[in-house]
C-alpha cells in the first residue's frame, strides 16, 4: 500500500492548483448514462480511483466506455441492453454504486444491486431510496446481499417527501424517475451543485425536469433519453482542501477552475477565522495577512457549511489559538475520525456525540492511518503544519477521490514523498 511521508514546515505554501471536475458529479452523471441512448462524451472528468472504478462497473454491465485521460474526457456508448446484476466486488468498492439502481430501475424495471461500500462513515440508510422507489411502484427484496428491485407493471409517476435531505437518495429517485410514465413530484431535495449538475446533463438528453420550490422539483417522463455532450462541474470539495492548506501554513494560494458560489457558506467561515479571500470569475485566492481567530461552525445541507468540507477545517482549527466548535449535523461522530489521527500528532480535540470542540496548539510529526477520504486530507493537513516529519498510511482512501495528490502538493512547497 502507498504511504506519503511528509516533512513540516513553518514556511507558508504558495502557488496556484487547478482544480479537478468533481467526483461527486461525475459519478452520478455515469451512473444516469444507463438511461440514455447514443453516444456521451463527459468532459473535464477527474480521473480518481472512484471515476476509474464506475468505468469497470458500467463496462460490467454492457456498457462501451472510452477513456483518454490525458483529455479528461469519457466516452459512452449504449447499443444494447445492460445486465441487471450489479456485482459486489465493484460496488464494495465505492459508495456511489448504489447510483445504478435508481438507473437501471428507471430503464429495465428491473435490477438486483449488491449493498454498497465507499468511506467508513457509519451506517447509511437506503430505506428513503427503497420507499421513494416504492411510491413509483416497485418492490424491493434483501437477499444475500444484494437489493432486488422490481416493477412488474412498470414505474408510475407518484409524490414522494425524504424525510430528510439526502444526496445520494435524489439523485437516486430523479434518475428512476425520467423515463417513468406521468408526472413525479419529489419534495425536500438535495439542491448541491453536484444534484443540479445532473439534472443539467439529464435535461440536455432530453429529460424534462422543473424546479417549482427551493427543494422541490417536477419530472415529467419522457419515453427516452439521447446522447448528448456535458462538462462536469469543478469541485468544491478538492477547491476547499487546497484553500486550507494556505490556512494552515499562513501562506498565498490560488484554486482555478471553480465555482466560487459553490463555496460560499465556507468562504464566510474562512473570512471569520481572519483570512483575506479575493474572488476572480472562476478562482479563489487566498491570504493570510492577521492572526487567525477560533470560530463555531454548524455542517448543514448545501447551501450550509458541506460535510464533506469540516474534517478540513478541524485540520486547520487544530492550529489556531483559542476554543473552537464544530458541530456535525450530517454524519454525527463518524464524520471525525480524523480527531484521533490529529491527536497523535498532539492536536486538542474532544469529541462527545456531534460536536467537536478544538484548543488550538502546536503539532508535531508521527505516524497516522487514513480510514476514509476526506480524513486523508486532513491528517495530509496537521503533517504540513506540524514540526517534524510525519508517515501517512493508508493515502489509497485519499485517491479515490483527489487527482495527483502528492504532484498537486509539491507544486505549491509541500515536502512529500510517495513509498509504495
Amino acid at each position: 500500500m502507498k504511504k506519503f511521508i511528509i516533512a513540516g514546515s513553518k514556511k507558508g505554501v504558495k502557488g496556484s492548483v487547478d482544480i479537478n471536475g468533481a467526483k461527486n458529479s461525475c459519478l452520478p452523471i455515469m451512473a444516469s448514462s444507463i438511461l440514455f441512448n447514443g453516444n456521451i462524451i463527459l468532459r473535464n472528468v477527474p480521473f480518481v480511483d472512484d471515476v476509474k472504478t464506475m468505468v469497470l462497473l458500467l463496462k460490467s454491465l454492457g456498457s462501451k466506455v472510452e477513456t483518454l485521460e490525458k483529455n479528461k474526457i469519457i466516452k459512452i456508448i449504449n447499443k444494447k441492453k445492460h445486465k441487471l446484476i450489479v456485482p459486489y466486488n465493484l460496488v464494495s468498492k465505492m459508495r456511489a454504486g448504489v447510483l445504478t439502481m435508481g438507473a437501471l430501475l428507471g430503464k429495465y424495471n428491473s435490477c438486483s444491486v449488491s449493498k454498497p461500500g465507499g468511506c467508513s462513515l457509519g451506517p447509511r440508510d437506503y430505506g428513503w431510496h427503497l420507499k421513494g422507489f416504492n411510491k413509483l411502484g416497485a418492490e424491493n427484496k434483501l437477499r444475500g446481499g444484494y437489493i432486488n428491485l422490481s416493477a412488474k407493471k412498470g414505474l408510475s409517476g407518484n409524490t414522494y417527501k425524504f424525510p430528510k435531505v439526502t444526496v445520494t437518495g435524489t439523485s437516486n429517485l430523479i434518475m428512476a424517475a425520467v423515463l417513468t410514465k406521468g408526472i413525479t413530484t419529489l419534495k425536500n431535495i438535495s439542491i448541491e451543485p453536484e444534484v443540479i449538475d445532473l439534472i443539467t446533463f439529464l435535461k440536455n438528453g432530453g429529460a424534462k425536469i422543473k424546479q417549482v420550490g427551493k427543494r422541490t422539483i417536477k419530472i415529467f417522463g419522457v419515453k427516452k433519453l439521447l446522447g448528448c455532450s456535458h462538462k462536469i462541474i469543478g469541485d468544491r470539495i478538492e477547491a476547499f482542501s487546497y484553500l486550507c492548506t494556505g490556512v494552515i501554513t499562513k501562506g498565498t494560494i490560488r484554486v482555478n477552475n471553480i465555482n466560487p458560489n459553490h463555496l460560499l457558506a465556507e468562504l464566510k467561515v474562512l473570512k471569520k477565522i481572519g483570512c483575506n479571500i479575493t474572488i476572480k470569475n472562476s478562482a479563489v485566492e487566498l491570504k493570510i495577512k492577521k492572526k487567525l481567530k477560533p470560530v463555531k461552525i454548524n455542517t448543514a445541507p448545501y447551501p450550509g457549511f458541506a460535510t464533506d468540507n469540516m474534517p478540513l477545517l478541524m485540520a486547520v482549527l487544530s492550529k489556531v489559538e483559542g476554543k473552537s466548535e464544530i458541530y456535525e449535523n450530517v454524519f454525527g461522530s463518524y464524520r471525525f475520525q480524523a480527531a484521533p489521527e490529529l491527536a497523535r500528532m498532539g492536536a486538542s480535540i474532544k469529541v462527545k456525540n456531534n460536536r467537536a470542540v478544538i484548543f488550538g496548539k502546536d503539532l508535531y510529526g508521527a505516524e497516522c492511518i487514513c480510514s476514509d477520504l476526506r480524513t486523508t486530507f486532513s491528517i495530509i493537513l496537521g503533517a504540513i503544519a506540524a514540526n517534524g516529519i510525519s508517515k501517512i498510511n493508508r493515502v489509497y482512501h485519499g485517491q479515490r477521490g483527489y487527482y495527483n495528490l502528492d504532484k498537486k502538493l509539491k507544486k505549491i512547497g509541500i515536502k512529500i514523498k510517495t513509498l509504495t
